[in-house]
């Protein structure tokens, strides 16, 4: 019976040991894994921490970027705008200046060749005569001359049809209608028209072998008046080459717009790509190191 009784206790005895170390087994098993777990709470904390800064940091670098197309489109409207969009003032000046000044001798040019146009028609208007040139076809006997029923006649418009009847079987051009832009050309660029000025000898020969042939006539009015229309044409020459060079600056502008815009982009990259991390040591210490990104394209 007592033999019993010690193997009870001796049992009971080591079913507590068991018991508590079992517990404190338990124990420190939910200690490790909750320190572990705090690490790894504490771990995840700092590089959520580091990327939220990363991705604000990005946020910033994308919020501020511009785009190069509606750079390119603004400069296209109007020179200069885009560099401006851009913050590339310098260029924008100076594209917008060329702009200005480009219009303005557009302008200028173009008014003095409307200047000039009114002031040699105004003067073929005064000193050329239709009916002079109706007269000397007649009086040569052109082929077809019969066409001309009276070259004095005041209905200048159907005489000019007469007289075109005659042309064509003589000249290589025949009088446009009056107040156009070939007729002004004509009367002071072909040789058949040079009698109609107030000028000319009506009687010069349509005879190639005579000493006043027609082809080798020239008079001050012919002359002059050729000079003044080709000098009006100069002018407006002039205007066009400056919308040409207009269209040249729109399309330069637009190009450099949206590189500068790209330019812009890359340099603002590199201003706000930059970020704070937390590093720690081999000893455990924690240091707060920034970190800053460079991109470098060619």
């Amino acid at each position: 019976m007592e033999k019993i009784k010690v193997t009870l206790i001796f049992l009971f005895i080591l079913m507590c040991s068991n018991f508590c170390f079992s517990q404190n087994e338990n124990n420190f098993r939910k200690s490790e894994l909750t320190n572990r777990l705090l690490e790894q709470d504490s771990k995840n904390s700092v590089e959520s921490s580091s990327f939220e800064r990363n991705m604000n940091s990005v946020n910033k670098s994308k919020a501020g970027e511009k785009s190069p197309y509606l750079g390119a489109l603004f400069s296209g409207v109007i020179p200069g705008t885009g560099e401006f969009y851009a913050k590339s003032y310098v260029k924008a000046a100076i594209f917008f200046a060329v702009e200005v000044g480009l219009w303005s001798a557009y302008a200028h040019y173009e008014n003095k060749g409307n200047n000039q146009t009114d002031a040699f028609q105004n003067f073929a208007d005064k000193n050329w005569s239709l009916n002079k040139y109706a007269q000397w076809l007649v009086d040569q006997q052109f082929s077809g001359y019969g066409a001309i029923t009276d070259p004095q006649s005041t209905d200048l418009n159907t005489l000019r049809r007469e007289v075109n009847v005659v042309e064509a079987q003589n000249f290589s051009h025949q009088l446009p209608p009056f107040g156009e832009q070939q007729y002004y050309e004509l009367i002071g660029k072909y040789q058949n028209f040079v009698v109609g000025w107030a000028d000319a000898d009506p009687t010069i020969s349509k005879n190639s072998a005579s000493p006043n042939y027609y082809g080798n006539y020239r008079t001050p009015m012919f002359e002059s008046y050729s000079y003044d229309r080709q000098k009006a044409n100069d002018y407006y020459n002039n205007a066009n080459t400056s919308v040409s060079l207009v269209i040249l600056n729109h399309l330069l502008s637009a190009a450099d717009a949206a590189w500068s815009v790209s330019m812009f982009n890359k340099d603002l990259k590199v201003k706000t790509s930059m970020n704070l991390r937390n590093i720690y040591s081999y000893n455990g210490e924690r240091k707060l190191i920034p970190f800053a990104n460079l991109n470098v394209t060619f």
